[in-house]
């Protein structure tokens, strides 16, 4: 049976075909009424978000908006960033988000590169910031809030209830949108997404229907999803990712909806840990950090752990690492291990899933960095897979993935589609609903066959980033390069917005994406990506050097938040370490270290021999070239805020080298 993501050529037609289907059932879910924050959580029906973006659609047409016109969406997320999402498709507009934290002077390069015609912000604080910028971008006509506003609207600047009230009175208006949605291809421009900018003023990346749909095609071609579709299995998500970002675009928002799920928006990333154990989500995409923290989290719980707890604690984790090997391999548990994982299950790792809300958790995805192995197992251990994927704004997203696909197709056998079944009902209907599935004959007998028949088919490796998706071709340039081409990869046509001398760079002559990345193929088709490509450090001895994963290496100890790593043209490797000053002031106060601030801690003798231990086990792993010979610990973390991250928390190494040179040139000074 075909399913409506399969057969609605767009993401209007598609959205609007889901809410018909599911009507009065949950779409969203956040602390929001009225578009003004609250205690409670507030839901959205289906039916509701589909009669509010056809009258906000309406209404931007009778504010003028034409068949592409740029609108921009400046705003963090929430329920009426997907209306508003919808309302500019429908319309036959090209919707542009723009992150929430963008400067003025960010903002404003935006609106006037892709000359909005109008901009619908959030809240009445990102408004002003929208007001203060219009007297620079000319071709702005108005300013729309998703917030109601307290004065009345002028000419220039609307809300929300004024624009559904606009389309409510005009039956041309909304006629007019239901034709010019219905007139949408998938050769039309569905967004331009402007690329975070590590290097300069982003650029625009100019995304059609056909994108957008052939990449929900790919994240939801796996086999469980499919089953999940199959069965007709609703499921709830946690979103915290901007969705101005490609990764929560696609991931959060239209997989989810082509997916039926009911989507629970995070009321902030620094409250994501507290709503997960509000929510309990089934789904949760995130960067690597939110599970980096559980982890440091975890281990640093477990250290207060003494006499038969910690013995059980311990033995949980061998076991747990030992059945992750096996399964990561796609080999059979032996059966006296397989009890074992079951027990620990059991005793240790059902308490700490609901100890951090992942006791629902059944589909967890990580992107927009490199998760380290060791993390990928300890979750694995607990039952869930983190699926990491690869891919770029370019990419429309993922165009390689770990998700647990079968390297060679099932046995065409009744007990092989049985078993298949069985895997739904274990770790999707039981863990969805809480319960464990080692806790019950039914679910334990049933996953045993699983693990006989279905798991040792999965193949999953850290460190990688997975296999080609669907229809996605990918290979490696004599320089390292990664090269892919596939239906979800922008084109050469549309390429970069205004920008044909970049877009020609980025192809080469037979039709294959540049991506930037450096990376490597292994024996069974696994992508790994070791850096990027303008990123790769040359020390004045001709090594070529990736530093990413020598950061990686260091930020897995959970005493190191963040590092940098130098030597791009110098004779040896440094870096710049931020340490987790939490933990450090433990260990000041365990140390009887005398500090009023984070600079005393990082002058510190004992602080500096602390982390000098740290750094040399990350060499021992090392490469005698790539090992660091110095570092230098940082008072304050990199931010968005201060310049050295982008929006989508990527270095920008050429301001952290330019604010921290002083630092960085004593590092090279009388090394001994």
């Amino acid at each position: 049976m075909a399913h409506a993501y399969q057969t609605e050529d767009t993401q209007s037609e598609l959205f609007f075909a889901l809410c018909e289907k599911f009507g009065n059932d949950i779409f969203m879910r956040a602390k929001l009424k009225n578009g003004e924050p609250c205690n409670e959580w507030v839901d959205i029906t289906w039916e509701k978000a589909a009669d509010e973006a056809l009258l906000m659609g309406a209404g931007l047409i009778e504010m003028g908006i034409e068949k592409g016109d740029c609108v921009g969406i400046f705003a963090h997320n929430r329920p009426r960033w997907i209306i508003a999402d919808q309302a500019i498709q429908g319309s036959g507009a090209i919707g542009v988000p723009i992150y929430p934290t963008s400067t003025d002077s960010q903002l404003a390069f935006i609106l006037n590169d892709c000359g909005a015609n109008a901009i619908i912000t959030g809240d009445r604080e990102l408004m002003e910031q929208a007001l203060r910028v219009k007297p620079e971008v000319s071709s702005l006509n108005f300013i729309g809030c998703m917030t109601n506003l307290k004065t009345p609207p002028d000419e220039y600047l609307t809300d929300y209830n004024s624009l559904l009230k606009k389309g409510s009175e005009s039956s041309f208006a909304r006629e007019q949108f239901k034709q010019r949605r219905k007139q949408l291809t998938g050769k039309n421009t569905a967004a331009i997404i402007y690329t975070s900018g590590t290097t300069g003023n982003p650029k625009g990346v100019v995304l059609s229907q056909e994108n957008f749909k052939s990449q929900t095609d790919v994240l939801i071609s796996t086999p469980v999803l499919q089953k999940v579709l199959e069965r007709e299995i609703r499921l709830e998500s946690l979103c915290f990712l901007p969705l101005c970002h490609i990764m929560a675009r696609t991931a959060d928002y239209h997989l989810q909806m082509a997916m039926g799920t009911t989507i629970i928006f995070s009321e902030s990333i620094q409250k994501v840990q507290k709503n997960l154990l509000e929510v309990k989500p089934n789904i949760l995409f995130s960067v690597p950090r939110l599970y980096e923290k559980i982890y440091e989290a975890v281990r640093l719980y477990s250290e207060k752990f003494t006499g038969i707890q910690k013995k059980i604690f311990d033995w949980a984790l061998k076991t747990g690492n030992k059945a992750s090997d096996y399964m990561i391999e796609g080999s059979p548990l032996p059966p006296a291990l397989g009890i074992k994982f079951a027990l620990s299950n059991v005793l240790v790792f059902d308490k700490i899933r609901k100890a951090v809300g992942f006791d629902r958790l059944v589909v967890a995805g990580s992107g927009g960095g490199a998760l380290s192995g060791d993390i990928t197992k300890f979750f694995r251990s607990m039952n869930i897979t983190i699926t990491e994927g690869y891919g770029l704004t370019e990419t429309t997203s993922a165009v390689s993935s770990n998700a647990p696909t079968f390297v060679e197709p099932l046995p065409d056998k009744w007990i092989y589609k049985k078993a298949m079944d069985w895997l739904v009902d274990t770790v999707i209907v039981m863990q969805s609903k809480g319960k464990c599935p080692f806790k019950s004959l039914k679910g334990m007998l049933k996953i045993t066959v699983v693990s006989k028949l279905i798991l040792p088919r999965f193949i999953i490796k850290p460190g990688f980033v997975g296999r080609p998706c669907k229809d996605t071709e990918i290979k490696i340039a004599e320089d390292g390069e990664v090269l892919v081409k596939g239906p979800q990869v922008f084109t050469r046509d549309s390429g970069y917005f205004k920008r044909e001398d970049k877009t020609d760079e980025v192809f080469t002559k037979d039709g294959f994406f540049m991506t930037g990345d450096i990376g490597e193929i292994d024996a069974d088709g696994f992508l790994k990506i070791t850096d990027r490509k303008k990123e790769l450090i040359v020390t004045s001895g001709g090594k070529n050097i990736a530093p990413n994963p020598i950061e990686l290496a260091l930020t897995i100890d959970m005493y190191i938040d963040q590092a940098c790593v130098v030597g791009d043209g110098r004779n040896y490797v440094t870096a710049l370490i931020v340490p987790q000053f939490e933990l450090i002031e433990k260990i000041a106060g365990d140390m009887n270290i005398p500090y009023n601030e984070n600079r005393d801690l990082i002058r510190s003798t004992e602080i500096i021999r602390f982390f000098e231990e740290i750094v040399e086990k990350v060499n021992q792993n090392l490469a005698r070239y790539e090992q660091i010979k110095k570092f230098r610990l940082l008072p304050q973390s990199f931010s968005e805020e201060t310049g050295e991250l982008t929006p989508t928390q990527k270095m920008k190494r050429r301001v952290i080298y330019e604010k921290y040179s002083s630092e960085i040139d004593s590092l090279y000074k009388n090394k001994k």
